[in-house]
């Protein structure tokens, strides 16, 4: 029965614990409600001490050999406090990382989506590039007009292409964080081709 365990469990480890350490280190074995509800019953039987801490309550075995009681474990209880405030802190700011984290994974695109995204921009940079190549190596006049929009189209595309590949590269980084292996071994895993594996040079206008 979890009256039992529990008070099995304090008088093992001798030590002040809430509800929720006390559910968290059984493992399991029983629900929080469970043991909240058997150590209510072994204080109000006077099996456990139980003290407040704010709105905090910190249960512990009844000592038999203290000369005056409640003296010997104040020090376990406020360094109890302290841990669980220290405890409480510090997932929070796990969790404000872990936010931030997830928010910034969310706004990128999805490694298909930008795989996509970026073979697009390299076939229309490469149709524009043969084009160019085309212009500069014909015998036709072309008009200044018209060069102005093939220079201006160029540029469009190179902006779009380094703004997209500096989103999947920021998207690749973070994925690494988490990822055991090495920037290689996730990149084959993932089929990607970086401009270097993939011999692409850019020509800027």
């Amino acid at each position: 029965m979890a009256n039992e365990a529990v008070l099995k469990y304090l008088t093992d480890t001798n030590r002040p614990y809430s509800c929720a350490d006390v559910t968290v280190n059984l493992r399991g074995a029983f629900t929080k409600s469970a043991i909240q509800k058997a150590l209510d019953y072994l204080s109000e039987n006077g099996k456990i001490k139980c003290k407040l801490y704010g709105k905090q309550k910190v249960y512990a075995i009844v000592q038999t050999d203290v000369v005056v009681e409640g003296d010997n474990d104040i020090d376990d209880y406020d360094n109890l406090v302290k841990t669980l405030t220290q405890s409480i802190a510090d997932k929070s700011n796990s969790l404000k990382t872990a936010e931030a984290n997830l928010k910034q994974l969310t706004a990128a695109p999805t490694t298909d989506s930008a795989k996509v995204q970026i073979q697009d921009i390299k076939n229309k940079l490469q149709k524009l590039q043969n084009k160019l190549d085309t212009l500069r190596s014909s015998s036709e006049i072309v008009s200044t007009e018209e060069k102005k929009i093939i220079l201006s189209e160029h540029d469009k595309f190179l902006r779009e292409y380094r703004r997209r590949k500096r989103i999947s590269s920021e998207m690749l980084d973070a994925v690494l964080e988490g990822y055991p292996k090495s920037k290689k071994n996730l990149l084959e895993e993932l089929c990607l081709e970086t401009d270097e594996m993939a011999d692409f040079k850019l020509v800027a206008s």
